[in-house]
Order: structure tokens, then C-alpha cells, then sequence
């Protein structure tokens, strides 16, 4: 009888003899390379023996810095190996904002008290900013280096130990690491593993698709580590090839036959307005039996656009799987049907916004994001933490074996969240039809003449708007003196647009009228690439507007060479600094 394993390094040590398997990486240009399971674990196991020569100790926290690569798999299976907890920042993708950007890495590693930082030599020329005043960390290492290690001698480690860190994808200003154990990531790797069941032995070769950051959950957890878990192929493309050529995304699952391929909301749309039919020439997605939407609002609009856009490369409507889940579960939460396709049902607003009920009727289309998966409870309930009945919205809380323990250095937030072993997820949501319907973010919440509004409901109302660029419009709401809270919309003009700004502005205040009979307060048309967002792309809402009330939103700077051979040498002389901080 084969023993489940205890920690992720006792279910990476299975893979010793898998030569069948493993990770396959397709640059932009050039040969793709494929990396056998067995050679991944040597690897890493050299680089866990550097890492313990260099003195990381058991839970000592290292970052990790690295864009989507073998040396990604070094570091960060390395030190999980070693002992340590990795803890997987992103690289600076939006030059025009890299101030904002030091800022945020530096509270990171802050919070954390990152030990160690890995990165590479082309990351490391702009990170210098980053890491000066950071008091606990001690060295920065090219993960180039790591193959360097002596032979690895195995640790003990408490399945209770963070595997990992992962900070949330959130919009708050203070950085949240989530503390995600070997118990949880195990966990949430075999309740997906129980419902992404592979046909044959030939799925498990041809296996899955990934373009997703490695730094962000449904990279990390939901391809790297379950990859490697079930085990199964992994085909993996840099997110900036996916952004620069949506299409090498949609060739790749066409070239390997692939069965799996995750994507946010965001990617699918992007597809079906971006990829030409020249790109598509030879391309069969007929393999493909789950294209996983999940980690943001999933708009019907964007996901029939898909579906009827590439229905003729042998897209199937089946294949389009709506999914739950935020990194405080590990990853997963509910999963609808593979068989099935998505499930769309129209519901009153008005019942929704100010009853907080699910009736159907018209005005807000909400996809089913299906059930939980075995081992988890979903709970509804109101604020007072009492469970709603059916039909009723409430705020999702979420309880199993996959949850996490808390936040890392922060008992506060780990006491406000987690109450009697319930994971209160900060979504509002209820079920229909015994299955689970997302229908905001509470912190998000509008209220305007005593109506609750979840700020999708304005969003959706702009998605045809001409001049408005896609995804890049936001709804808050603010208190205005003397006659309370206000509804404004923030929206980045469309590159491509020469339409003026006041007919946009007059077509977003007539679309919000017909929606929901509200006229806005303000309306400001912006610069694209104004609006904050997260690292995983999404947007900030609550940052956007304390930015605009203080008078900070602007546009990212313009990315020139004489710029970036300012900020290098800015870096330079903060690792100066730094070196001079640690001598």
C-alpha cells in the first residue's frame, strides 16, 4: 500500500525514478526544453545542499524572484528542501511604475523577514531600491549558482511549517503573507487531484498548458505543484509571451494535445479580441477538456466571445470551467462540471442589491463556480455570522483541511479572518441551485440611498462602451460633504480610441442610468495604464480612489533607454548601500 505523503518534500521524493514527466518550457524563441521529474528533484536537491552550506536553517524565509523558468524550480523547490519557507515575489513587470514597486517588494520582504533573496542577474540590474533598509536580509544569491551544492542529506520537518508564503493578490496597501503548511498544500493538491481526473495514461503525458506567474497561486499551486503531484506533463510559457502573443497560448495547447490549461477571466476576452484568424491556421483545441476561469469576476460576455470565436479550432463549450478559490484554501475551493457547459443565470438586481436575494429576473448574469470539493464546507452567512438560507447573499466562509493556519506576523488579521475554523473569504456570494454564485467583495460594497451595490454591477454596464478600454474601469464609491456617499467610475481611455473624452464620459453616465438608474458623481476618463492593480493584474479599486481623492493617480512614466539607464544606475548605488548596510 502506498503511504500518502507528509510533506511536500516527501511527495517530490516519489518522483526519483520519473523520467516520463515533467516540466517543459517554450521561450518566446528558440527550442523548447523539457526537464524529466527525476532531473527536476536533482536539481533541486543540489541546490538544497548550497542552501545549507550558505546557512539556511529550517523556517528560515527566502524570497524568490524569478520569471517563469527551470531556475525557478531550482530555488524554489531548494529551499523547501533545505528546510526554509520560499516565498515567491513578483519580478518588476510595469517599468513605468517602478517607485510604487521598491516600495511594495521592500514591505514584503520586510514583513517577512526574508533572510535570502534569489533572483537573476537581469532582475537584480533594477532591484537595488528594493532591498535597501531590509534588517533581516543577510544575502542576495543568482539562482544561476545553485547548481553548485554537494549532496543533499534530507530534514526533518513539521508538516505543520509553512510549505510556502503566499501573499495575497489583494488590494490592501499593507502586504498579506499567507501561511499555506504542508498539510494544506497537500490537502488541496488531492481534492484537485480527485476532481481533474485524467482518461489515460496519455492525458498524463500530454497533461497541461501554463502561462500563468509562478509568484501567483493558480501558477504555483494549481500547475507547478500539481503537476508534479499527480504527476503529469506541465508545458509552461513566460506570462509576457501570453501577453505580447495571446495566441502562442492557444498553439501550444494545439501543438502538445494538452487537457488542462488554466486562465483568469481577463485571458479569454483578451484571446478572442486579440488573436487574428492567421494565427489559428493549424490549430485544434479538440484535447482541450479544461479551460479553467477562475481568480477574478468571470463576465459571460468575455467567456461566450471565447467560446463562439474558437468553436471552428475544436473549442468545445464544455470546456469552459468556471472555479473558485484565493490562496487562503491553498487554492481550490468549488470547481463546476467538466462535462457540463458553463451555467449562466440571469437574477433580479434590484432583489440582489437591496434584499440581498437571489431571485431570478432581470439585470445581473452570474456564472455557477459549482460545488465544493470534497473535504471543504462552504458556509453562507450574514454579518452577524449567522448561516443564510438558501438563496440568500451572504459572505462566504470557508472550512477543511486545506485552510490556512493564518497570516504570517499577524494575529490580528488571522483572528478577524479565521473564526472557530472558518475561513471568512471576504466574497459575498450564495447558492442556487446547490451550486455557488460569486456576487461581489464586501469590502467593495457601494451604498448608495441605502442599497447595497457590488461594484461589478456598474463595471459590466461599461464593458461596450466605445473609448473605454477593456477591463480598466472602476466603481467606488465616496463620501461627499453634505450629501454622502457618491458613486464615481475611474476608466482609462482605449489607446486605440480618437473619440472625445466627453462623449465617453456622457455614454458611461447614460449606460449607468439605464443599468441601475443612478447617475454618477464623477467620471474620470484616465491614461491607460493609470489604474493600480495587483500583481496577478488585478484592478485596486480602494487604492485607485485614495490615489485620485489625494491627487496621486497618474499615468505610468514613459519607458525610455534614458530612463532605464537611470534607474540602473539608481540600483547600483542602492546595492552600495545595501552591501555597505550589511558589512
Amino acid at each position: 500500500m502506498t503511504v500518502s505523503p507528509a510533506t511536500i518534500v516527501d511527495a517530490l521524493l516519489r518522483l526519483e525514478n520519473c523520467t516520463r514527466f515533467g516540466a517543459r518550457f517554450a521561450p518566446a524563441t528558440g527550442e523548447h526544453k523539457f526537464y524529466p521529474y527525476a532531473e527536476i528533484l536533482q536539481r533541486a536537491q543540489h541546490a538544497a545542499a548550497l542552501l545549507r552550506a550558505e546557512g539556511i536553517e529550517r523556517g528560515d524565509r527566502v524570497a524568490v524572484i524569478l520569471p517563469t523558468s527551470i531556475e525557478f524550480f531550482d530555488a524554489f523547490l531548494g529551499v523547501q528542501l533545505a528546510g526554509g519557507i520560499p516565498v515567491a515575489l513578483y519580478p518588476p513587470f510595469r517599468l513605468g511604475k517602478l517607485d510604487e514597486y521598491f516600495a511594495r517588494v521592500r514591505r514584503m520582504l520586510g514583513k517577512i523577514g526574508a533572510r535570502v533573496l534569489i533572483t537573476e542577474s537581469r532582475i537584480k540590474r533594477l532591484l537595488g531600491p528594493a532591498v535597501v533598509g531590509v534588517e533581516s536580509l543577510r544575502r542576495v544569491m543568482d539562482a544561476k549558482d545553485l547548481q553548485g551544492g554537494g549532496n543533499w542529506r534530507p530534514c526533518e520537518i513539521d508538516p505543520a511549517q509553512p510549505a510556502f508564503l503566499q501573499f495575497s493578490s489583494g488590494s490592501t496597501v499593507e502586504p498579506k503573507a499567507v501561511m499555506v503548511s504542508h498539510t494544506n498544500l497537500l490537502a488541496n493538491l488531492d481534492m484537485m487531484k480527485q476532481w481533474l481526473v485524467y482518461k489515460d495514461e496519455s492525458e498524463l503525458d500530454r497533461g497541461a498548458v501554463c502561462w500563468l506567474p509562478l509568484y501567483h497561486d493558480m501558477g504555483l499551486v494549481g500547475c507547478l505543484y500539481q503537476g508534479l503531484y499527480y504527476p503529469a506533463t506541465v508545458t509552461y510559457l513566460g506570462p509576457e509571451t501570453f501577453l505580447a502573443r495571446p495566441a502562442s497560448w492557444l498553439q501550444t495547447i494545439s501543438k502538445y494535445r494538452a487537457v488542462i490549461s488554466p486562465a483568469p477571466n481577463f485571458a479569454y476576452g483578451y484571446c478572442a479580441s486579440k488573436i487574428r484568424d492567421k494565427e489559428m491556421e493549424g490549430v485544434d483545441l479538440s484535447s482541450w477538456r479544461a479551460a479553467l476561469n477562475g481568480a477574478e469576476p468571470i463576465d459571460a460576455h468575455d467567456l461566450d466571445c471565447f467560446c463562439d470565436r474558437f468553436a471552428p479550432y475544436g473549442f468545445r463549450r464544455e470546456a469552459m470551467t468556471p472555479v473558485y478559490g484565493l490562496a487562503e484554501a491553498g487554492l481550490g475551493v468549488s470547481f463546476s462540471s467538466l462535462d457540463d457547459a458553463a451555467q449562466f443565470t440571469e437574477f433580479d438586481r434590484l432583489a440582489l442589491s437591496a434584499e440581498r436575494q437571489a431571485r431570478l429576473g432581470a439585470g445581473r448574469k452570474l456564472v455557477s463556480v459549482g460545488r465544493p470539493l470534497a473535504g471543504l464546507e462552504i458556509s453562507i452567512r450574514d454579518d452577524g455570522d449567522r448561516p443564510v438560507p438558501a438563496g440568500a447573499v451572504g459572505r462566504i466562509l470557508v472550512r477543511g483541511a486545506s485552510i490556512t493556519p493564518g497570516y504570517y506576523d499577524d494575529p490580528e488579521l488571522t483572528a478577524r479572518t479565521i473564526r472557530n475554523g472558518w475561513l471568512d473569504t471576504g466574497d459575498l456570494g450564495f447558492f442556487h441551485a446547490d451550486n455557488l454564485h460569486i456576487a461581489g467583495r464586501a469590502k467593495d460594497i457601494i451604498i448608495l440611498r441605502g442599497r447595497n451595490y457590488a461594484p461589478q454591477e456598474f463595471e459590466e454596464l461599461l464593458v461596450e462602451v466605445d473609448g473605454v478600454r477593456r477591463g480598466a474601469a472602476v466603481a467606488v464609491g465616496s463620501v461627499v460633504d453634505g450629501v454622502g456617499e457618491q458613486l464615481f467610475i475611474l476608466a482609462e481611455k482605449d489607446s486605440r480610441s480618437d473619440r472625445p473624452e466627453a462623449e465617453i464620459e456622457a455614454e458611461i453616465k447614460s449606460k449607468i442610468l439605464a443599468g441601475v438608474s443612478l447617475i454618477p458623481h464623477h467620471v474620470e476618463i484616465l491614461r491607460p495604464g493609470t489604474l493600480p492593480r495587483t500583481s496577478s493584474g488585478k484592478l485596486r479599486r480602494s487604492e485607485a480612489l485614495r490615489q485620485f481623492l489625494a491627487g496621486e493617480l497618474a499615468a505610468p512614466a514613459e519607458v525610455t533607454a534614458l530612463k532605464m539607464l537611470r534607474e540602473v544606475g539608481k540600483s547600483q548605488l542602492a546595492w552600495m548601500k545595501f552591501r555597505g548596510e550589511k558589512s
